[in-house]
């Protein structure tokens, strides 16, 4: 067959058509994708709705403009598999855009298991700084398990502000001894603006004690 830049795969414990809705769906996938921006809601009308071509039969999305990337809906096992499938040559934007499907695909199974129909808040960090020393630390301090532990992305279900999701990418790699940019991204479902202050308040100053730079992007809090 044809040569794929890349796959991502995640697993789900619903039913395939609950992921379909939640991916077709903007106010839905308002829940799971991206992070608490300004430019959010923008973005996935742009993203899932002006650029996708949808196959309900299928469970497929098409994007125009990405040389043929699609997302699909699958049943596996008893529950459900989400992928996306860039197919072509690569490049380093791609390398990018892999790592958000990674992320993303996760914040969507916390949601979709644990939080269906509530909304979403987000902290989001970013910084620069050692990569492989933020995210010891970031093991140290959140409990729960690895959901996936790659080059360039880790993440964590924990259940702490949840329970909830953290999912840290490196540009350089968790194995380079550059400094890199860094960003950290804590998904929570069902917290009060007042918890979402505190704790926003609290990982920023962890935050700063080990990048460079540290910045705390939440929108409209």
């Amino acid at each position: 067959g044809m040569s794929n830049l890349y796959e991502v795969e995640v697993f789900i414990d619903v039913e395939p058509s609950r992921i379909w809705a939640a991916l077709t769906e903007p106010a839905e996938i308002n829940r799971w994708f991206g992070w608490d921006a300004e430019t959010l809601e923008e973005e996935i009308r742009m993203i899932f709705v002006d650029s996708a071509t949808v196959d309900p039969g299928a469970m497929r999305l098409t994007f125009e403009g990405l040389g043929g990337q699609y997302i699909e809906v699958e049943a596996s096992l008893g529950s459900s598999v989400i992928r996306v499938v860039q197919p072509g040559e690569g490049d380093d934007q791609s390398a990018a855009m892999k790592e958000g499907w990674i992320t993303f695909f996760h914040q969507l199974k916390r949601y979709i298991e644990d939080h269906p129909g509530l909304d979403r808040r987000t902290v989001y960090l970013s910084g620069s700084g050692d990569s492989a020393e933020v995210s010891a630390a970031l093991t140290v301090r959140v409990p729960g398990e690895e959901w996936y532990d790659g080059d360039h992305t880790l993440v964590i279900g924990t259940p702490d502000f949840g329970p909830g999701l953290a999912a840290l990418t490196s540009a350089e790699g968790f194995a380079s001894p550059e400094t890199g940019k860094l960003t950290l991204t804590l998904s929570t479902w069902g917290l009060s603006a007042e918890e979402i202050s505190a704790l926003s308040e609290e990982w920023f100053s962890w935050w700063s004690a080990l990048t460079e730079d540290p910045e705390v992007v939440t929108a409209g809090a």
